[in-house]
């Protein structure tokens, strides 16, 4: 029971640490403080597990993470079985579903990309 115990509590505060580094990269990127950026970005790509890679994905997505995301879907493309059944890829924003269908299929995403809709003030 001694054991269950710890293993819960060192559960609830990864959770915490990492709801933490997440706080912490959203902030870095709204006052772009680029070095915390990157440094919360290693952080997190050191806790991917494949309960979090989707959120981490989406959460990369927003704040512009690249490294986060490029290791979010390696590891989503090297857990694939087990990545896919989940809920939370299911409700991944669609932009972060094909970048994950092209990296399993090898492409390497543009900067930009060639049916990405223009802004309304560029046109």
């Amino acid at each position: 029971a001694a054991a269950a115990a710890s293993s819960s509590a060192s559960g609830s505060e990864a959770e915490q640490s990492i709801a933490q580094l997440q706080a912490v990269l959203a902030a870095a990127h709204k006052y772009g403080v680029l070095r915390l950026l990157r440094w919360a970005e290693g952080q997190l790509c050191d806790k991917l597990s494949c309960e979090m890679a989707c959120s981490l994905l989406s959460l990369a997505h927003v704040y512009g993470a690249t490294e986060l995301e490029r290791n979010c879907l390696a590891f989503m493309k090297a857990n694939m079985a087990n990545v896919v059944k989940r809920a939370e890829f299911a409700a991944l924003p669609p932009e972060a579903l094909v970048k994950f269908n092209m990296h399993c299929a090898g492409i390497e995403p543009s900067e930009e990309e060639p049916g990405r809709k223009r802004k309304r003030d560029d046109e």
